[in-house]
Formats: structure tokens, sequence, C-alpha cells
């Protein structure tokens, strides 16, 4: 997949192009549904499969107290998206000045004289343009007049809740990372390098690897199943996310132990799978409580596993 950093980036002559526009935090069910479709038509069409999408979150700049956190990286919605089957990603740097051209000029200029869109596919909550003043009714009036095709995508229902980036953050952040799972239709995944902790891990037993995400999202506190990855290495993992009140440690920290893995992760790249929450986080009278417990959580953690196999 191409990626194109903003629409003065794309060559002369690209296109036409069927594009799907939005900010695809989490790249879930619905988010692919709209993925596949661009993907057929374009191929129907013989055109480029394109994706406009938008960073930072356009309301870290408008409205920073109501910006979401993100649940993934630029870098891992971009594989997701390449993964649907998309030839070429707009990855359009979010500005005030961007926020400031009207709605009108930016179907004209960007969509139509930059990507040169023959069909465009949105959400019915799809905004842009100076004011938010761009929506679907605008759209419609330049696909009525023969500008492109348009298609607003219906919202895709997963067990009777609609797949949305808002719930899955809701469920991630209450610890249910299995309905996370569900909308997605992956695991929801923290990545990040490993980092150098205060071997707390290893003097009781359990050696961690700490690890340091790329984005701000954390499921709620406590401990989990997950199953970790890097380079070379596969392995399932008791998790603990968030503080250690036993050592009196109050700032949240991401460690995983390995099962059955011996080998130094010192800076390397960690993606860890969350699979459930086995409990929360716990205060223990002493450093041989906590060691105790560790073993339960690791019991615990094969016995889930094997039983996802």
């Amino acid at each position: 997949m191409r990626v194109y950093r903003g629409f003065g980036a794309l060559p002369a002559g690209f296109g036409p192009a069927v594009a799907a526009m939005g900010n695809f935090d989490g790249v879930h069910r619905g988010h692919r549904a709209v993925l596949q479709g661009v993907v057929a038509s374009a191929r129907a069409r013989g055109a480029v499969a394109a994706v406009v999408t938008f960073h930072p979150h356009p309301l870290r700049i408008l409205a920073p107290e109501r910006a979401p956190i993100l649940i993934q990286s630029v870098e891992d919605r971009l594989e997701c998206i390449e993964a649907a089957g998309i030839d070429a990603a707009v990855m359009v740097p979010f500005t005030r000045l961007l926020a400031d051209v009207p709605a009108e000029a930016f179907v004209e200029d960007c969509l139509l004289g930059r990507l040169h869109c023959a069909e465009l596919r949105v959400g019915g909550d799809a905004r842009f343009g100076k004011g938010r003043t761009g929506d679907v009714e605008l759209l419609r009036k330049y696909a009525a007049a023969g500008a492109f095709a348009l298609d607003v995508a219906d919202a895709v229902g997963v067990e009777g809740v609609r797949a949305s980036s808002s719930e899955i953050r809701r469920r991630v952040l209450a610890g249910n990372v299995e309905g996370a799972e569900v909308l997605l239709g992956r695991p929801f995944s923290l990545e990040g390098e490993v980092v150098t902790g205060a071997a707390r891990g290893r003097r009781l037993g359990f050696p961690t690897a700490n690890v340091l995400p790329d984005v701000e999202m954390r499921p709620a506190a406590g401990i989990y199943a997950a199953m970790a990855s890097a380079p070379g290495v596969r392995a399932a993992a008791a998790v603990h996310v968030g503080p250690i009140p036993t050592f009196q440690v109050t700032a949240p920290v991401v460690e995983a132990h390995l099962l059955d893995f011996s080998g130094d992760l010192l800076g390397a790249r960690l993606r860890l799978d969350f699979v459930t929450r086995l409990r929360g986080v716990e205060r223990f009278v002493d450093a041989e409580a906590l060691r105790q417990r560790i073993a339960e959580d690791v019991r615990q953690v094969r016995e889930v596993l094997e039983t996802r196999r």
C-alpha cells in the first residue's frame, strides 16, 4: 500500500479512486465492512482503492479536552487498512489551517482535484470543512450533480451492539477486553518498546518485560492473560497493567511475564494481544504473598489460553 502524507503528495494523474474517508481508529468490524466495499468497487471500476484519514485526530486540534484516547497507533492503523486490500492511503495532517478550509473547497480541491474521486464512501456522521459544515447532505448534492458516486455506510451491528470506536474504548477502559475483541474482530493489543525496569519480577522468580506502549490507551488496571509476540518470539503472557501497590509504585506500568521464555527482550518491540482480565490490582502483605499470587495467575493464564486453542 502506498502512503501519501497529505493531498499535496499525490502524484499528477493519480486515480480515478474509490475512496473511504474517516478517522478509522481501531479499524473495527464496521470500518472493515466499508473498506471491503471500497476494494470491491475499485476492482470493478478498474480504479484505485483509497482511504483518506487524518492525524492527529481532529479533536486534538479543535477541542483537546474532548479528544478521545486513540485505540491504536498510526502505524497499526495503516497496517490494518493495508490488510483490508486498500491500494493507497492519504494520511492528511490535521491542522487549524485545514480546519478553516470551506467544506466545498475541500470537496472540489482535495477529493476531486487531487484524489480524482469517482466514488466516495463515508459514515452517516461524517463531518468536515470549516465549522464542520461538510456533511452527508452536502456530499449528496455533489453526487446528484454527477461529481462522484456516494455510498453512506450503514452501521454494523455485532451481537446487538453498533461497532464503533467509542464503544470499543468504553469496553477496554472497563477491562472488558473480550467485549472489545467482539467489535474489533481481533484482540485488543498494545505494542511498544521493552525498556529497563526495576527487576522486581525477576527477584520474585517471574521476570517481566516492561513495555512502553505506543498509545495512551490502557485497559483497566488488573492482571490479564495475553499472547505476546516479538521478532522470533510468540508466547503466552501474564500481563500486569496499572500501579503496583505492594511496592508503593503509583505510576501505572505495563509488565508482561512471558511463560516458558528466558531470552532478553530489552530494546525489542513487543506486542500484547489481550485475551481476558483475570483480576484487579491488589496490595499484598509482603513479597512472598505476591509471589504466590503471581504463580496462581500464571497457572490461570495457561488454563485460559489452552481453552482458547
